[in-house]
């Protein structure tokens, strides 16, 4: 490929993360610990805190490398007011490398780097799932995906190649996606589905080469996701099933599939829709469903038909469905309305993956003058035309959005900013004096009372992000208090 084409490729992929970042910007200028992000920090302030709590769940979420990384992350923020500046950039460095590895996917699967772009840019350009990006504690969904999507290229390469290690390295993709967020459980049955429709043949229709059972072999990434399975339940199964939401239900008794089928019906036109021309909040009547639901099979229905991509638009039907149905299906216990809301966006992040790659499934069929691949693989300047337009389009669209939504500072972020930076100072100054006079965090909590951190919730007592001093010697509260006291 010559120089010319190669910037040619990447033009449409720099712009379309270039609006990423913008429809973002707010929560990057604004950087914040925003309610679940204190609980998972705290724990992962020490060594010792990381490895006591590698298995303790956070709600639902058994996330031991979730905890490892985020220990680094302490590590490398310093001091506690760095802390912020350093999670708003995990969201936004996450999706970003999704971007990549979803382009190689898409360009490997449809062998056409137009298609592809284009995955990117209706993936990149919109603001459905903003609150995985700016919120720290919802981030690790989108590190899950791209475990995920490791996953996927893995088994991509084993289904074109033949190469056994590609298999392996896809069962390990789909063992370790689940140690980021709950939702990584998908990885394995994604992958399955993947590899399903004609699994032991390559894309011309001969045979994997070196492939003595690739039938069984297709099923191997449930491995993964059982054997994570195995390792995580006896460790956190208790946790999970009594976390504290369910009110008096476990876990499985507030499990209501049926529920779930509801609402993720009525999420097809409210969510992933509506998400397209930049509308949330809004709930259809349930009448509207009855109008919708056949027109988007009908349509869907249409776009199937005469693709050949069908891999990759089953898969999108699989990320939309299973993301859906088990967010839902967990969540039965809540109203509809308030999943609507800004708060639950994080929930539309693989559906909208679905989306588009169901989308793209059925573009090479229906390629016309548009979107023919030319002969040497080059774009044409009409195709880059309508990406560089595609792109203005959905930012325009999508930016209201992100400007109301990117941030759980409101509209007053740097008051917002300020405060809780005063307070993390003070917690850090507190703390140099734990080490100066070798007292213990555990001490310091129970002589200093409850502290409030701006935008915790009253989720965990600011103390809590203390680390103490390595060898405490004992002494009376009164002195604790008159130690660590800060003019």
């Amino acid at each position: 490929m010559s120089h010319r084409l190669r910037i040619a490729e990447l033009l449409p992929l720099l712009l379309a993360c270039g609006a990423f970042v913008l429809l973002h910007g707010r929560s990057l200028i604004s950087p914040v610990i925003f309610y679940d992000d204190f609980p998972i920090l705290a724990q992962s302030r020490t060594w010792q805190r990381t490895c006591t709590g590698l298995w303790l769940p956070q709600n639902e979420h058994a996330m031991p490398l979730g905890r490892l990384f985020c220990f680094g992350l302490e590590v490398l923020a310093g001091p506690l007011p760095r802390l912020p500046f350093l999670t708003c950039l995990v969201g936004p460095g996450a999706l970003l490398l999704g971007l990549g590895l979803l382009y190689v996917f898409v360009r490997r699967e449809l062998g056409y780097p137009f298609y592809a772009q284009l995955a990117v840019v209706l993936f990149a350009v919109t603001s459905v799932y903003h609150q995985a990006v700016w919120w720290f504690a919802a981030s690790f969904v989108i590190l899950s995906l791209d475990t995920m999507l490791l996953g996927l290229l893995a088994a991509q390469h084993w289904r074109q190649t033949g190469c056994r290690l590609s298999l392996f390295l896809c069962v390990l993709a789909c063992l370790l996606a689940p140690g980021w967020f709950a939702l990584g459980i998908l990885g394995g049955p994604l992958c399955c589905l993947y590899l399903a429709k004609r699994a032991f043949t390559l894309p011309g229709g001969s045979p994997v080469p070196g492939s003595v059972n690739a039938r069984f072999a297709g099923l191997l990434p449930l491995a993964g996701t059982a054997l994570f399975l195995a390792i995580s339940l006896p460790r956190t199964a208790n946790a999970i099933l009594h976390t504290s939401h369910y009110e008096n239900q476990t876990a499985v008794e507030a499990f209501h599939p049926l529920i779930g089928l509801q609402y993720t019906v009525r999420s097809l036109g409210d969510n992933l829709l509506l998400g397209l021309i930049g509308v949330s909040g809004i709930a259809l009547p349930g009448w509207c469903i009855v109008v919708i639901l056949p027109a988007i099979v009908a349509l869907g229905v249409w776009w199937w038909r005469p693709a050949r991509a069908h891999r990759l638009m089953l898969l999108g039907l699989g990320l939309i469905g299973s993301s859906y149905l088990l967010c839902y299906s967990a969540r039965s216990l809540w109203d509809y309305q308030l999943m609507v809301t800004p708060a639950f966006a994080r929930y539309h992040l693989l559906p909208h993956l679905g989306l588009v790659l169901f989308f793209c499934g059925g573009l090479p069929a229906r390629a016309g003058r548009w979107f023919a691949p030319e002969a040497n693989g080059a774009i044409t300047p009409r195709q880059r035309r309508f990406l560089y337009g595609l792109i203005g389009i959905c930012f325009l669209v999508q930016l209201p959005r992100g400007l109301l939504c990117s941030s759980p500072t409101g509209w007053h972020p740097f008051a917002e900013v300020r405060e809780q930076q005063a307070v993390l100072r003070r917690i850090e100054e507190v703390d140099a004096r734990c080490r100066q006079h070798h007292i213990s965090a555990a001490a310091a909590r129970q002589a200093l009372g409850r502290l409030n951190v701006p935008l915790s919730l009253d989720v965990i007592d600011g103390w809590d992000l203390l680390i103490g001093s390595d060898d405490p010697r004992l002494l009376p509260p009164e002195e604790i208090r008159r130690l660590l006291t800060v003019p």
